[in-house]
């Protein structure tokens, strides 16, 4: 049996699935693939998937993972990549394929970049930046256990603001782990609720990292 790390690509019309729906057009692709295929044992086989971190719905994503098992030892990884897993939707691809150095769940940051539409961008990113100046900033956080409110300026005010013609980008590095998680749509949460502005935003995760900050492989 052979452990193997699928690398895709998530964007388009499929960052608007769900996990869920993702996992089953993966296995879907993967029945059809032809690869050597290691399913789970007892009485309902499956295809052995263990993904990183979940994006939320309508977040893209260009260096996501799930680990796959193969049973053939010595099968070559090159046939898994590209033309491999032919079944994908198009805004779903597999870029590359190795063998998984880290452990998912060492997975401690993602990078963030977040565009938003502005007719005065320099404007947003001055009001951005005297919201998170001031002190905290409170928002509602969802959770599996309930609502509650989180002070977001620890995490938000290190961003880095770009203004462009009619539109501001952010980049920003969040805690992203097993642990917990903070959802970069926090940041549009607290324009709403602070500033009472609701831009359109595209939300796109750039890579997944270690505490160390270097990238998972």
């Amino acid at each position: 049996m052979k452990n193997v790390r699928m690398w895709f690509k998530k964007g388009g019309a499929a960052k608007y699935i769900s996990h869920l729906d993702l996992t089953h057009c993966m296995g879907r692709a993967l029945k059809l693939s032809g690869l050597p295929i290691w399913y789970t044992q007892g009485f309902n086989p499956r295809i052995y998937m263990a993904y990183a971190m979940p994006l939320s719905l309508g977040v893209s994503g260009e260096r996501e993972c799930v680990d796959i098992r193969l049973t053939e030892e010595d099968f070559p990884l090159a046939d898994v990549e590209g033309g491999g897993i032919p079944c994908l939707p198009d805004s779903i691809s597999v870029w590359s394929v190795t063998e998984p150095l880290n452990k998912l769940d060492a997975i401690a940051f993602a990078d963030y970049e977040l565009r938003l539409e502005a007719g005065d961008s320099a404007g947003l990113k001055s009001q951005i930046e005297g919201l998170f100046a001031q002190g905290p900033v409170i928002v509602m956080k969802h959770g599996k256990k309930g609502d509650k409110e989180l002070d977001i300026a620890p995490y938000f005010s290190g961003m880095a603001l770009n203004a462009g013609p009619g539109y501001l980008e952010a980049a920003l590095r969040l805690p992203c782990s097993v642990s917990g998680s903070i959802n970069p749509c926090l940041l549009l949460d607290a324009l709403k609720g602070c500033l009472g502005l609701a831009p359109y935003a595209e939300i796109h995760r750039k890579r997944l990292l270690l505490e160390d900050f270097s990238e998972i492989a």
